[in-house]
C-alpha cells in the first residue's frame, strides 16, 4: 500500500488514507471497533425511534398513496400503474418492495411507513461503513449521527412513504461493494462482489432514476483508468462490467416502455423526465419552456437550496435561502472545493463521480427541490464538505498571496451584501425572521476580508503573525500546556453532542405529533375529505377532475383525471368534453405544489361558463362543482 497523493487532507481528517497501487481505491486500515459498535448502537436507537413513532394518520393524506395502491395494483391486476393506466416514469422499485410487504399480510399505512424507517435505519449503517473509507472514524460518526437525528429525516422518515429511503440504502450499499470490488483479490471474490454490484444498481435505479449516476460512476472511473495506466482500465472494465451490463439493460428496457397518453396538451409533466428538463419550471408548466439563459438561474437555485437542506440537517435549525448567507455560500463553496480536491490528484473514487452526476441530474432539475431528493447523498456532501476546510487550509497556507488576492474582492461584494441584507434593504431577500444569520454573516464576511489583507500582506508566514497578534491582544493566549489539537477536538465533540441532543428534543416533538390524532401532522387534507365525499355521493361511473391524481383516485374510488394548472378555458373545456368529466374539485392550499394554485385554473372556466359549474357541496378548504356543459353558454357576449 502506497501514501495517497492527497492523504494530508485525509491525515487532517483524522484518519488515514491509502491508495491500492493496483485500483486506485481508498482504504482505511483497520477493522470495526468499539467505537464502531457505539455508532451502530446509536444509529439502532434512533432507527428503532422512527419505527415506533411512525406516524398514526388513519391512512394515505397526501399522493404517495400512488405507490402504496401501484404495490396493490401488482398484486391483483399483474401491472405497476393506477387506474388500469401502467406508469411509465417513477420506475416501480418501491412499489414492488411494498407489495412484498404486503405478502407478508402487512399492508397498511403504518407498516409502509415503518419499511422506510428499516431503509432510513440500513441506510446508515452502511453509510458509517461507507464513510470510514473517505474520512476519519469520528467524522464517518459525526456525519451520521448529526444527520439521521435532524428533524427533516425522521419528518421523512415517519409521514412519507418515498423512494428516497429505498435509493438512500441501495446506492449506499452499492458503493461499499463496489469498494470491496476493487479491493477483491482471488477470481471468486470477483465474480461475487461484481455481481452483488449489479444486483443493488439494478435496484438502486428501479428506486429511483437519479441513481443512473452509479453506471455514469463506474464509466468514469474506467475512462481515467484508462488515461493513467492501459492495464488498470482494463482490470476496472472487467471487474465492473457485470454490474454495467445488468444496470444499462434494465434501465433500457425501462426507458423504451411506451409512454402513457396525454391527458392534457402540456409541457413537462407527465411526460418523460428528459422532456421535463426543457421546460422553465415544472412546477409551473405556463411558463413554456426553458431557454438557454435559464439554465445558469436553475442550477445556482437548486444549489442553494440543496446547501440550505444541508445546513438545517446539521445545525438542526431552520435556515435562510439567502446567497449571501455565510451558513449558505460558505458550505456550497467548501463542498466545491472539497469535491475538486478529492478529484484533482488521483482522479476520484467511484463515491466521488456518483455525488457529481447525482447532483448533476438533481442541478438541472426543473421542479422544486425537496429533502426527499438531497437525502440520498447528504452524507456525501458531508464528505466534501470537509474535505474542502483541510483543503483550503492547505492552498491558504502555500499560496497565501494568491488566495488573498482572489478572496479579496469576493469578500468586499459579500460583506456589502451582507450589510443590506442587515438593513432591510434587499429586494431578493427581506430581513424577515431571520434571526442573527444576517448579522453573522456580515461578520464573518468583514472578518474574511480583513484576514484576506493580512495573507495578502504577510504570505506564507501570515499564521504566525496572525497567532502572534491575537496573543499579543490577550484574546488567543493558550493555557501553558494547552494542547490546540486536542482542545479543537474536544470542543467539536462537545459542539457535535449538542446539536445531535437538541436534533434528538425535536425529534421527540414530532414524535408527540405523529402519535396525536388531532395534531397537524395528521389532519385530514382537502384532497382526502373530499375524495370521501366524492365516493359517498357519486354514481361509481362518475369522472372526477382533481389536481392531486392519486389521494382523490385512492378515496373516491372513481376515475380521476388530472385538473392542470392551466388559466387556458378553451383548452380546460376541451378535456372536460373529451373526457366526460361530471365532477370537479377545486381545493384552497395554504401552498400549493403547482402553479396557478386551483382556484386561478378555476376562475377562467367559471367565467367561460358561468352556468356549466354548479356548486353541490363546499367546506372551507374545498368546493365540488358539478359538470354540465350541454346547454349553450347564457352569459353575455364579450
Amino acid at each position: 500500500m502506497a501514501v495517497s497523493s492527497n492523504s494530508d487532507v485525509g491525515r487532517r481528517l483524522g484518519g488515514h488514507e491509502y491508495t491500492d497501487s493496483r485500483t486506485g481505491t481508498r482504504d482505511e486500515p483497520g477493522g470495526f471497533d468499539r467505537t464502531d459498535l457505539i455508532v451502530f448502537g446509536l444509529i439502532l436507537f434512533f432507527g428503532a425511534f422512527q419505527f415506533v413513532f411512525s406516524e398514526r394518520a388513519f391512512g394515505f393524506l397526501t399522493d404517495d398513496v400512488f405507490y402504496a395502491d401501484c404495490a396493490r395494483s401488482l398484486l391483483q391486476h399483474g401491472y405497476y400503474g393506477i387506474q388500469g393506466h401502467a406508469e411509465t416514469n417513477q420506475p416501480p422499485g418501491l412499489s414492488a418492495t411494498l407489495a412484498l410487504i404486503c405478502l407478508l399480510k402487512s399492508c397498511s399505512h403504518l407498516a409502509f411507513l415503518r419499511t422506510m424507517a428499516v431503509f432510513d435505519t440500513l441506510g446508515f449503517l452502511v453509510t458509517h461503513a461507507v464513510l470510514r473509507r473517505q474520512v476519519s472514524k469520528i467524522s464517518a460518526a459525526s456525519i451520521c449521527l448529526l444527520l439521521i437525528s435532524s428533524q427533516i429525516y425522521f419528518s421523512s422518515a415517519t409521514q412519507w412513504v418515498s423512494p428516497c429511503f429505498v435509493c438512500f440504502f441501495f446506492t449506499m450499499a452499492a458503493l461499499l461493494v463496489a469498494g470491496q470490488l476493487e479491493r477483491a483479490s482471488s477470481g471468486k471474490s470477483k465474480v461475487a462482489w461484481g455481481v452483488l454490484l449489479g444486483v443493488l444498481c439494478v435496484a438502486s435505479i428501479m428506486a429511483a432514476t437519479a441513481a443512473v449516476a452509479l453506471l455514469g460512476a463506474l464509466v468514469v472511473r474506467i475512462v481515467i483508468g484508462l488515461f493513467k495506466d492501459r492495464k488498470l482500465g482494463f482490470t476496472r472494465l472487467k471487474l465492473f462490467m457485470p454490474a454495467l451490463v445488468m444496470g444499462v439493460v434494465v434501465q433500457v428496457m425501462w426507458m423504451h416502455r411506451p409512454p402513457a397518453r396525454l391527458e392534457w396538451p402540456l409541457p413537462g409533466y407527465p411526460q418523460p423526465y428528459l422532456k421535463q428538463l426543457l421546460i422553465k419550471e415544472g412546477n409551473y408548466p405556463e411558463l413554456g419552456m426553458a431557454k438557454v439563459s435559464d439554465l445558469p438561474y436553475r442550477v445556482a437555485r437548486n444549489a442553494l437550496d440543496d446547501t440550505n437542506l444541508l445546513a438545517e440537517m446539521t445545525l438542526h435549525r431552520w435556515v435562510n435561502t439567502a446567497w449571501m448567507s455565510v451558513l449558505i455560500l460558505g458550505p456550497l463553496l467548501l463542498i466545491v472545493l472539497g469535491w475538486v480536491s478529492s478529484v484533482w490528484q488521483t482522479g476520484g473514487d467511484i463515491c466521488d463521480w456518483y455525488f457529481a452526476g447525482y447532483e448533476l441530474v438533481y442541478l438541472l432539475w426543473p421542479w422544486k427541490l425537496e429533502a426527499r431528493f438531497f437525502i440520498p447523498v447528504a452524507p456525501l456532501a458531508c464528505v466534501y464538505f470537509l474535505r474542502g476546510v483541510c483543503a483550503l487550509g492547505l492552498i491558504a497556507k502555500h499560496n497565501s498571496r494568491l488566495v488573498g488576492a482572489l478572496w479579496l474582492p469576493a469578500a468586499i461584494v459579500l460583506g456589502v451584501e451582507s450589510w443590506i441584507w442587515t438593513r432591510g434593504l434587499s429586494v431578493t431577500h427581506p430581513r424577515i425572521h431571520v434571526g442573527l444569520q444576517d448579522e453573522l454573516s456580515f461578520g464573518c464576511w468583514t472578518l474574511s476580508v480583513i484576514l484576506a489583507v493580512w495573507m495578502i500582506w504577510k504570505g506564507s508566514e501570515w499564521p504566525k503573525s496572525f497567532a502572534a497578534t491575537l496573543e499579543s491582544l490577550g484574546k488567543a493566549a493558550p493555557a501553558r500546556g494547552w494542547n490546540t489539537a486536542l482542545g479543537i477536538k474536544i470542543i467539536g465533540g462537545v459542539a457535535v453532542s449538542a446539536l445531535i441532543l437538541a436534533g434528538f428534543s425535536q425529534q421527540i416533538s414530532a414524535a408527540r405529533a405523529n402519535l396525536d390524532p388531532n395534531s397537524r401532522t395528521n389532519r385530514i387534507t382537502s384532497d382526502v375529505e373530499a375524495g370521501m365525499w366524492i365516493a359517498s355521493h357519486t354514481e361509481p361511473n362518475a369522472v372526477v377532475m382533481a389536481r392531486h391524481v392519486p389521494t382523490v383516485y385512492h378515496y373516491s374510488e372513481r376515475k380521476v383525471v388530472w385538473f392542470p394548472p392551466s388559466t387556458n378555458a378553451k383548452m380546460l373545456l376541451e378535456g372536460i368534453r373529451q373526457h366526460g368529466v361530471k365532477y370537479l374539485i377545486v381545493a384552497h392550499r395554504e401552498d400549493s405544489y403547482y402553479l396557478p394554485p386551483d382556484d386561478e385554473s378555476f376562475a377562467p372556466l367559471q367565467a367561460a361558463e358561468p352556468n356549466a359549474f354548479r356548486l353541490v357541496y363546499e367546506r372551507p378548504k374545498f368546493r365540488v362543482f358539478e359538470i354540465d356543459l350541454s346547454e349553450p353558454n347564457s352569459s353575455p357576449a364579450p
